[in-house]
């Protein structure tokens, strides 16, 4: 097996060996598509028939092709060599019983993959008294070290600036709440966001979220939405804001392997 870089004429190629709709489906499209960063394993190279995808910002492997645990094993010792690995499978696929053993983490995880219109995104996109909207630019991005997450992701901090529909709240120089769509493929858009320890429990995060997802709405985008279902907070707002269509995942893990 060998990793290679992932080019268009690859892309078109491989997009056959994987699921339409595997978890975590725009990530996968986003790198096929050539929006993000990821790493490409294949048996063979001029014509693969088996290939594994991995997005380099949350470690998440993509299995394609016909597999086996054996060649699977042999992928996992390639990619694990650099980073720790994660798979996320819908539950009863087949491919949960060929994985490696010894994960260190194993979880379940739900995707939101479609909003209700019926949700007023305008009642709850008010932004709070004190707290001025602000777009994420370049200089905002050179200021947060949290956005190396973007720049890792898209593979520079300009391409990641560009190819985002980004904003955050601040109170004078502090800053409260960001919410980020990317990446954005095949007309879906994915939501983050994130509030800094003393700003939690204000609304912060609904009213940003609210008002991105209004932004990627009125520029053709469905909305996605990703959380670990232990992340309470988060499966809350999701379905605050409008999000459905829930799709639960078993979700595995594994440490990076040590060089020897």
């Amino acid at each position: 097996m060998q990793i290679i870089p992932l080019t268009a004429n690859t892309a078109a190629r491989l997009e056959r060996l994987f699921p339409e709709h595997p978890p975590i489906a725009i990530r996968l499209w986003a790198i096929l598509d050539g929006v993000i960063q990821g790493r490409l394993l294949v048996d063979e190279p001029d014509c693969p028939r088996r290939a594994f995808i991995v997005d380099v910002t949350e470690n998440h492997v993509y299995l394609g092709g016909a597999l086996n645990a054996l060649l699977i094993q042999q992928a996992f010792t390639i990619l694990g060599a650099c980073q720790p690995l994660v798979v996320c499978l819908w539950p009863g696929d087949p491919l949960l019983s060929m994985l490696p053993g010894e994960q260190d983490y194993a979880g379940v995880a739900i995707d939101f993959s479609e909003r209700s219109p019926q949700v007023d995104l305008n009642r709850l996109a008010v932004i709070p008294a004190g707290y001025e909207l602000r777009q994420i630019d370049a200089a905002y991005a050179r200021a947060v070290p949290e956005f190396d997450y973007y720049v890792k992701m898209f593979g520079s901090l300009q391409g990641a600036v560009e190819h985002m529909i980004g904003y955050y709240l601040a109170q004078g120089e502090k800053i409260a709440c960001e919410a980020v769509a990317a990446p954005l493929a095949r007309d879906v858009a994915e939501i983050g966001v994130e509030t800094q320890p003393g700003f939690q429990q204000k609304g912060l995060a609904s009213a940003l979220c609210a008002y991105v997802i209004r932004k990627c709405e009125a520029q053709g985008y469905r909305t996605f939405w990703n959380a670990s279902e232990q992340n309470t907070a988060s499966v809350a707002l999701a379905r605050k804001l409008g999000l459905r269509r829930e799709q639960r995942m078993t979700v595995l893990a594994w440490p990076a392997m040590e060089a020897t």
